[in-house]
């Protein structure tokens, strides 16, 4: 929950409205850009935001909660800072994304609403739409190793080491502990953990005639 000043709680509760979007894109280059829908330019934090906008305010859709805290930018090419050819090079992939809640008439008084890294930019002949992928969006993504049953090799790499020219062309792997030790004879390279435990293991009940010795169940 963000904590407001006195002074901020006061512009926000106010009848009559100063308020304004801006934002500010960091590119990983260092190049900082501000921009505002305001209808003049403001300045605050060190950076003049420019009120030939390069986003528009309305089209941002925020998801709340737990997810991936995502939303969508869409802009006219209104502002000179930002063109289709610099979007085609890449030179915005991967920039910062700061949105501010901005009294104009003060605008020392920002209010930080949120951060996003810009996504997947796409545009036509006038105009783009930037994907906005917010800070929890890391945790739909696999980092290091990932533990399975399945073999994570790619077949016919340095850590597979099949010889792909000894099979038939076009053969593929499904990455099973039985392919690997059945059908390429390589059970020794595989990647996988066949004797992981899974939920159907640990939510299973014992079988009618089945022998429960204590013993391994794989052999």
């Amino acid at each position: 929950m963000r904590k407001l000043t006195a002074q901020q709680d006061a512009e926000f509760r106010s009848t009559v409205s100063t308020l304004c979007w801006a934002w500010r894109l960091i590119r990983k280059d260092g190049v900082r850009l501000g921009f505002t829908d305001h209808d003049e330019d403001i300045a605050f934090g060190g950076l003049r935001y420019e009120a030939k906008s390069g986003f528009d305010a309305g089209s941002l859709e925020q998801d709340i909660g737990f997810s991936v805290n995502s939303a969508r930018a869409d802009g006219l090419f209104s502002s000179e800072a930002i063109t289709p050819q610099d979007l085609r090079a890449g030179l915005y992939d991967g920039a910062s994304v700061d949105l501010f809640r901005v009294n104009w008439q003060n605008p020392s008084s920002a209010l930080h609403i949120a951060n996003w890294t810009l996504g997947d930019v796409s545009f036509g002949e006038v105009g783009f739409e930037a994907e906005l992928i917010g800070r929890t969006a890391k945790l739909d993504r696999s980092t290091g190793r990932v533990f399975s049953r399945r073999c994570d090799a790619e077949f016919g790499d340095s850590r597979c080491g099949v010889n792909l020219a000894a099979f038939p062309n076009g053969s593929t792997c499904p990455r099973t502990v039985q392919a690997c030790r059945n059908q390429f004879d390589n059970f020794k390279n595989f990647r996988g953990f066949p004797y992981l435990l899974g939920d159907d293991a640990l939510s299973r009940g014992p079988q009618t005639g089945e022998v429960l010795d204590g013993g391994s169940r794989y052999l």
